[in-house]
């Protein structure tokens, strides 16, 4: 390639990559998106990678920069997130805005310092190649980008970016045709007329300023340039190769008032031969022919269309004070008839919304309620007062189209499982011993009811309820809004202790009880008022953001190398609430897909965050020597002894709790069992001991001796044969 084209690329590239490093920001998301959100950078961006965008960020791109995402552009998402495709976006991308720097800076540089007018001989042939390899590449990297960031036709039109973007591809397939036009079929035209107008000159020996224009040096023809009345040739200096000066200048044209700011005077052209005077024309070009007239149109079109261009890249980066598209679309309007009816009908639900993160991120009552036409969750009664079909029952199904990590986890936990481990524990329920008005008002309010639709209407009995293993009509398991309470669905007050408080209390369960009681519960009690709930990066520290922990931070948050998860059944490495003490993985009613040591060196991991290694260490091994105790010295003889009875025929295996024994060895392990496992796992000495272990010794030494006179045949069992709240099928 010719020199002074490398030299002047070189120059463009240093300045324009100054400029951008000096006016353009990183485009990333910043501080205000995440206090906005309340989402840290980790949700649209891996922090291993420093900025690459994951399945998610993707997922949100080809969703029109909208939530909720749904799976479907997350499954397709996947494929983009390939290292192949990371390759791909990486160096097509920087492919894509080099050639637009390149090519936009030349364009700049003919207009400033060339100025098209002076082109009378067309269009040089390196800066020909130039501008056809950029429009080449950028139309090829470009199209490879427009497909990963556009997922189908209406995107284009669904939001700010996509209509920016499809205007900025409009523009630039406009330049295209002007630059292929002026590159094949008006460059050929004006070198035809350089052509005729040289042979048409051979005979004439006068050169004036008239015909200055037609000796420009391209094409073999001498060049001349004219200064202060004369005319000078040029043609055989080095700093004139093909016509130009340092490509800034051109011959055939005077140069009278460029020298006036050029770091030399008119009399460097003494020592060129001076071939004629400028006269027939005083100095002036001829009137440009009309393929000139329109390559000089054309020219500066192109110019106009480039910082159109580049607005609609700044639309897009920094916005404007005005929505460039109308709130018009379907979900827009129907959210707008949701929220007009149900702030006169329901004002508190209303208001949770309007002070969520929901509301703020535009996430409104159509995108979680709406649904397809035709669906059987379709609640037929709502579409007399509006034709968009909604449903009642909002599932982690509609949750994992925005937060799709956090529902997987959820997923796959034991609270989204819960109702499955119930019946599984607490095999007495299928025997008739309790009715189903008693499991609705109290075993389902927590674990979950099954809920059954009638023309999209919840059917008394399985509705209302936020159990958070409930069994939704979608086929998904559970209810975020148990933890996260519709329709503010706060961060904050999932975090906090109260949130877990409404299922974890009472004499079977009672964490909240032994957390209030713990020294943990004390600093919460005492200073939670003061504490940071949601921070400002989306993350929360201990020791920045919190003294002392709540359930969520054992068993949910994020600590130091330990990732966040939505999954409550990692970092135990036993479980408390079988009748025997075993590992997570061996647990029959619902075996955990875990290693006990694994989750144990994460749940450590947390204590380190405020305790000393040798604290958490005998912590720990003071916990593993209870449950060791609690198995040896209580449940374990227990077991054996209610075992033989039932092996001699001296208890009856038909129903449960028909017989005293069976209630006290029930009570035994489901009751003062658990409280004295639980109070030494959380550090509630009171109820380790107290309403644990002296329990446990009182019932347990009853148990034994009632065992005992069985086996001799002092006493028979005693039965109760009228039994309350027996379940009836009628």
């Amino acid at each position: 390639m010719n020199p002074r084209v490398w030299r002047y690329l070189a120059g463009l590239l240093v300045l324009v990559v100054s400029v951008g490093a000096v006016l353009v920001s990183p485009a990333r998301a910043r501080e205000p998106y995440a206090e906005q959100t309340g989402k840290g950078c980790i949700f649209c961006h891996e922090q291993a990678s420093g900025g690459a965008i994951n399945t998610t960020g993707i997922a949100y791109i080809r969703n029109s920069y909208r939530y909720p995402i749904p799976p479907a552009v997350i499954e397709k998402a996947r494929t983009l997130d390939t290292p192949l495709h990371r390759v791909l976006r990486f160096v097509l991308g920087y492919i894509h805005l080099l050639a637009g720097v390149v090519f936009f800076g030349a364009i700049f540089y003919i207009h400033i310092f060339v100025r098209p007018s002076r082109l009378t001989g067309g269009i040089p042939k390196y800066e020909r190649i130039l501008g056809l390899s950029c429009m080449a590449l950028l139309a090829v990297t470009g199209t490879y980008l427009t497909w990963v960031r556009i997922g189908r036709w209406e995107h284009f039109f669904e939001n700010t970016f996509g209509l920016m973007l499809f205007i900025k591809i409009c523009l630039f397939l406009l330049m295209v045709g002007i630059g292929l036009t002026a590159v094949t079929t008006i460059h050929r035209r004006m070198k035809q007329e350089i052509t005729q107008a040289g042979s048409g000159d051979e005979d004439q020996d006068e050169i004036t300023g008239a015909n200055l224009s037609r000796f420009d040096g391209s094409g073999g023809k001498p060049a001349y340039v004219a200064a202060n009345g004369g005319i000078y040739d040029v043609t055989g200096s080095a700093k004139w190769e093909g016509g130009r000066h340092f490509g800034k200048h051109a011959a055939g044209a005077d140069l009278t008032s460029a020298l006036a700011g050029a770091p030399h005077g008119a009399e460097v052209l003494d020592r060129f031969p001076r071939v004629g005077d400028v006269t027939g024309g005083g100095g002036e070009e001829a009137r440009p022919s009309p393929v000139r007239r329109v390559f000089v149109v054309m020219a500066y079109t192109n110019l106009v269309i480039v910082f159109l261009i580049l607005a609609c890249i700044a639309v897009w980066r920094w916005g404007l004070p005005v929505n460039v598209l109308p709130q018009g679309r379907p979900d827009a309007v129907a959210a707008r008839g949701c929220m007009e009816c149900h702030k006169e009908r329901h004002p508190g639900l209303y208001a949770d919304w309007a002070g969520s993160t929901h509301a703020r991120v535009g996430v409104n009552c159509a995108t979680c309620h709406q649904t397809l036409a035709g669906s059987p969750l379709t609640h037929e009664a709502h579409l007399r007062h509006d034709p968009t079909p909604i449903r009642v029952v909002v599932s982690p199904a509609t949750c994992a189209g925005c937060h799709p990590e956090e529902a997987a986890q959820f997923g796959r936990s034991k609270h989204a499982h819960t109702r499955e481990i119930m019946w599984k524990v607490d095999s007495w329920l299928k025997h008739g011993m309790n009715n189903e008005v008693e499991r609705i008002s109290g075993c389902y309010a927590c674990h979950g009811t099954q809920v059954v639709l009638d023309k999209g209407r919840p059917v008394p009995g399985t509705w209302p309820n936020v159990g958070v293993g409930r069994m939704n009509p979608d086929g998904t398991l559970g209810s975020c809004s148990s933890c996260h309470t519709r329709h503010r669905f706060s961060t904050a007050e999932a975090r906090k202790p109260e949130a877990c408080d409404q299922c974890h209390l009472g004499p079977d369960h009672p964490q909240i009880e032994i957390y209030n009681e713990s020294k943990h519960g004390t600093l919460y009690h005492a200073e939670g008022h003061e504490w940071t709930w949601v921070s400002e990066d989306g993350e929360w520290k201990a020791g920045r953001d919190f003294r002392g922990p709540t359930c969520a931070t054992c068993h949910m948050s994020a600590a130091g190398e330990v990732s966040r998860s939505h999954d409550v059944t990692e970092r135990l490495s036993w479980e408390t609430q079988a009748p025997l003490t075993i590992r997570p993985s061996e647990f029959t009613p619902f075996p955990a897909d875990t290693d006990w040591k694994v989750e144990r060196a994460r749940m450590r991991t947390v204590c380190l965050q405020c305790h000393s290694e040798g604290w958490a260490d005998e912590h720990f091994g003071t916990f593993d020597r209870v449950v060791d105790h609690y198995n040896r010295t209580y449940y374990l003889p227990a077991e054996t002894a209610i075992n033989e009875l039932y092996d001699r025929g001296l208890l009856s295996r038909d129903r449960p709790f028909d017989e005293s024994l069976e209630w006290e060895f029930y009570e035994l392990w489901h009751h003062e069992g658990r409280r004295a496992r639980m109070g030494a796992a959380m550090m509630a000495p009171d109820y380790a001991w107290w309403h644990g272990f002296y329990e446990l010794k009182h019932r347990y030494v009853h148990l034994m001796d009632e065992a005992e006179r069985l086996r001799t045949g002092e006493t028979s069992s005693t039965t109760f044969p009228r039994f309350p709240g027996r379940y009836r099928s009628e």
